[in-house]
């Protein structure tokens, strides 16, 4: 445990990346002490084994950061986490545990001996009856996955103090950073490589997550099949096309543009389907679109989900992060296709960069991506 002084490390082992930050009370605020980002395949390409892969670029964050503490916080993701909300009749505490483990029986969908178990209170409410209800979060997590990421992490040198969710540290960043009026209701949206996680923020708290198989790899092996590119060129193609902005074929008619481009605009118009342009770039954009309007579905589902349970109230806006939010005008396409206003987070809204040995231009060009190792790291400096 970190007890004192001590830095608050937070440790986020990524399918792309590794971030790793170092954080420290300052008077009555917080300062970024440490910060390093490695990828996990440097080369560009996924060659090797996965797990070694990881284990280095793990070691090559914590010497970008010049960390040398030996205990981290660390975080799990993947459609194999189960999160449900429970509303329970108010009973006494071990009644409680024991019929959490009861309603698990029902919503887990695995063996509970090969789960973690955990949960927490979220507050009581009298419903329509005037009986008292106990709003409970519960979460499964199996112990393969836990014991994987912990042995990896280990084996990198680092002694993992508490393993957390992906979509839980994300939303300990918003709060700490946007201190958010308990009325308000945001989706926090974090887009890593292989999962995006959803995570709703009301009342104070987090009343709905998921964990979605849709995220920044997708775009990248989709536009790769497409193009029969090698994984590293389809990564920079994505990454320096993004997402067609809105309205290009209207633009361009209304400045004046050509016969040829006042018909390609009304064939898109009616189709929904960009023509003639058969370019790398604009294939890229084309499939980068289709692959994130596939998540922007499922992402419309929970949403949808999450407002017809009683007694919720609809959400007002969305904060994007994660590798994936750095996608060019991906917050301008969530946007138009959800109908909320759309920001991308500053995990550092309120935490002062304070570390003599911090890279300026790396913080800047990955500060958006840093929502989960931060959210990691002020989970151990409130204690």
């Amino acid at each position: 445990m970190f007890f004192g002084s001590r830095p608050a490390i937070g440790l986020d082992v990524g399918s792309s990346f590794v971030k790793a930050v170092q954080l420290r009370r300052a008077g009555a605020g917080i300062e970024l002490e440490k910060f390093g980002i490695a990828p996990v395949y440097p080369s560009g390409e996924k060659t090797g084994d996965p797990k070694q892969a990881k284990i280095a670029a793990i070691r090559r964050a914590l010497s970008d950061a010049q960390i040398s503490a030996k205990q981290a916080v660390t975080s799990v993701n993947g459609e194999s986490i189960i999160v449900r909300y429970l509303q329970l009749p108010d009973m006494p505490e071990e009644e409680l545990r024991s019929a959490l483990r009861f309603e698990a029986e029902e919503y887990i969908p695995y063996n509970l001996d090969d789960c973690y178990l955990d949960s927490d209170t979220l507050g009581r409410v009298t419903d329509d009856t005037g009986a008292t209800k106990v709003n409970v979060l519960l979460v499964s997590a199996r112990k393969d996955l836990i014991h994987d990421h912990t042995e990896m992490v280990r084996e990198a040198g680092i002694q993992p103090v508490l393993v957390d969710l992906d979509s839980f540290a994300y939303f300990n960043c918003f709060e700490a950073n946007y201190q958010p009026a308990a009325e308000a209701v945001y989706a926090l949206i974090n887009i890593g490589a292989q999962i995006t996680n959803i995570n709703v923020f009301s009342g104070g708290t987090s009343r709905f997550s998921r964990d979605i198989a849709i995220a920044g790899d997708s775009i990248t092996t989709a536009i790769q099949n497409k193009l029969s590119l090698k994984y590293g060129q389809a990564e920079d193609l994505k990454i320096r096309e993004g997402l067609p902005e809105a309205g290009q074929a209207a633009a361009a008619v209304a400045e004046g543009g050509s016969l040829l481009e006042t018909i390609r605009g009304t064939v898109e118009r009616i189709t929904g389907q960009e023509a003639g342009d058969e370019s790398p770039e604009a294939v890229a954009g084309r499939v980068a679109k289709d692959t994130i309007s596939s998540l922007v579905m499922e992402i419309r589902r929970s949403l949808q989900f999450y407002e017809n349970q009683p007694h919720t109230k609809a959400v007002e806006r969305v904060v994007l992060g994660g590798g994936g939010a750095k996608t060019r005008n991906i917050d301008k396409f969530f946007e138009t296709e959800l109908g909320l206003p759309v920001e991308t987070i500053d995990p550092l809204r309120r935490i002062s960069p304070g570390g003599r040995s911090l890279d300026p231009t790396s913080l800047s060009e990955n500060k958006i991506a840093l929502g989960v190792s931060i959210g990691l790291a002020l989970r151990k400096l409130g204690d």
